[in-house]
């Protein structure tokens, strides 16, 4: 099989067809698993932010609020919504081969095809915050490397432009940003230290606009980034393992061993290469010159490494997420094809081919199945909101316009206020994560209504008797899920924001000394008597 890989790809003509054949195929299947799959918690939750766009959201800079909220204009159909993430990988996939093609079309074709094929590419189809800043990185990284290559004032700008757009997106683009300005401080010149500066000028409206909007917002990405979601934060021996498995998955094995020198470089490299032409030896079609320079290649590198090592230092005490690797995977794969032989090459498109293969086969088994089959599945009643949200929505219907509905969870309320087609609130103390609900419900405006409460756990005895006039527990079933419902009539306000709204206040708008003071969403509207700092 490697061996017919490398024939495929040796020649630009063939390596094209490969990979345009690559492309065709896995975005007929994720197009298919596009529209299959029912929308997540964490997409319907994006999609409220599109629904309600601004400057910034709870935990997360704008910019996929922003997208949604063009898709929702044309349809709010999961399939719709999802075209970015359709697109994403080909886009990431064109980045690639843009900046490869100067090194020769058989090595950007091949290049290409390994971006298609790493494993959150070949079957991610969620619209999540990753999407846009998987695209913009990508740009920031190949604008980066053309403006070290011209020297060019506008190059360096552009490339502070697309990290503008990165740091919009998510705030890992703050890992890039700090890979870019060590790379350019290490050796330093002043060609390199103007570049840099021109990249700031690019990138600097971003972060102000993020802190002018925390400023006036109880500096809400502040306290979920670097406080509330912290407090389970601890060392750990598994997660650093965890992460571990991670990067070998994101990246597959090939190119995450090579980056971080886990093996030889000996054999089938550029380099080898050329020491076998200078003996006289035949060598592979395009393995016989070291593409790029040494300077690219040790961009490239750094520019996957620092992120990969800041991640590495974090998972000491905290589980990194997949997805939070995705953006670093066009340098690392960029890097791995300038650095790599054709042999090696094709080994890690034999590998993550097979890789994607085995994903494709689980998907379609378990689209297959019923969701019955999960019952014994802990975590059941939460695949049958996702899977069957419509059919709870329609139980739901004598609650409807005669109560506010809600759920204890911003994952539930997410999920089914897309089913519903209107804002279900958060109601309880609620976690850490995703609170953006605290700026959407003014409870004020709830006094005296009637609110329906969906929850999947059970309900202890008086729980919700404190914030209403009159309980009424209910549950129903949907496909052997088990849904309780809380027919709350006459909602106390009073009492709810002293038994709940303070604990949040406390536990969640405690900020910090030094965060600078001022407004408050929630307790300017809850408590204009008593500061959000500890």
């Amino acid at each position: 099989m490697v061996s017919l890989i490398e024939r495929a790809f040796s020649d630009p003509a063939r390596a094209r067809r490969a990979c345009l054949a690559t492309a065709v195929l896995l975005t007929a299947l994720r197009a298919w698993f596009a529209a299959a799959l029912p929308f997540t918690s964490d997409e319907a939750y994006f999609l409220s932010w599109g629904r309600n766009p601004a400057w910034g959201f709870y935990d997360h800079p704008p910019m996929i609020g922003w997208w949604l909220a063009a898709l929702d204009a044309i349809s709010g159909h999961r399939f719709v919504l999802r075209l970015p993430a359709l697109a994403a990988p080909l886009g990431v996939a064109a980045v690639g081969w843009w900046w490869l093609r100067r090194h020769g079309e058989a090595l950007a074709w091949t290049g290409a095809t390994l971006l298609l094929l790493v494993p959150l590419n070949a079957w991610n189809v969620a619209i999540t915050t990753d999407i846009p800043l998987m695209l913009f990185s990508a740009l920031a990284v190949v604008l980066y490397l053309r403006a070290r290559e011209s020297g060019r004032a506008l190059d360096f700008l552009l490339a502070g432009l697309a990290l503008a757009g990165a740091l919009m997106s998510k705030y890992f683009a703050g890992l890039l940003a700090i890979a870019i300005f060590l790379h350019s401080v290490r050796r330093p010149t002043r060609a390199s230290l103007i570049g840099l500066a021109w990249v700031v000028t690019g990138a600097l409206p971003a972060a102000l606009i993020q802190i002018a909007w925390n400023a006036g917002n109880c500096w809400p990405n502040v306290m979920f980034n670097l406080v509330n979601r912290h407090g389970d934060a601890e060392l750990s021996w598994q997660t650093p393992v965890l992460y571990a498995v991670s990067v070998l998955y994101v990246l597959t094995p090939a190119v995450a061993l090579r980056l971080f020198g886990w093996v030889g470089r000996r054999h089938g490299t550029p380099a080898h290469a050329a020491a076998r032409i200078a003996a006289g030896e035949r060598a592979a079609p395009h393995a016989a010159a070291v593409p790029g320079t040494p300077e690219e290649r040790a961009a490239l590198r750094w520019l996957a490494i620092v992120p990969l090592v800041i991640f590495a230092a974090l998972s000491l005490v905290k589980t990194i997420g997949l997805h939070w690797l995705a953006s670093f995977v066009l340098p690392a794969v960029l890097w791995f094809a300038l650095s790599a032989g054709t042999r090696s090459m094709a080994r890690a498109l034999a590998v993550a081919a097979l890789i994607a293969l085995a994903h494709w086969l689980l998907i379609g088994a378990l689209a297959a199945l019923p969701t019955e089959t999960f019952r014994a599945w802990k975590s059941y009643q939460g695949l049958v909101l996702t899977a069957h949200a419509d059919e709870l929505a329609q139980a739901l219907a004598p609650w409807r316009g005669t109560h506010a509905v809600a759920s204890d969870g911003y994952s539930p309320a997410a999920t089914l206020a897309y089913a519903l087609g209107e804002h279900v609130i958060v109601f309880g103390p609620g976690t850490s994560h995703a609170r953006h609900d605290d700026i959407l419900t003014d409870f004020r405006a709830l006094d005296g209504r009637d609110i329906l409460i969906v929850r999947r756990k059970d309900v202890a005895p008086g729980e919700y008797e404190p914030w209403f006039e009159q309980v009424t527990l209910r549950s129903i079933e949907i496909r052997g899920a088990r849904f309780h419902l809380i027919d709350g009539r006459g909602f106390r306000y009073g009492a709810y924001r002293d038994g709940v709204l303070d604990d949040v206040r406390r536990r969640y708008y405690a900020l910090p000394a030094w965060l600078p003071r001022g407004p408050c969403y929630f307790c300017d509207r809850y408590f204009p008597e008593r500061a959000c700092h500890r």
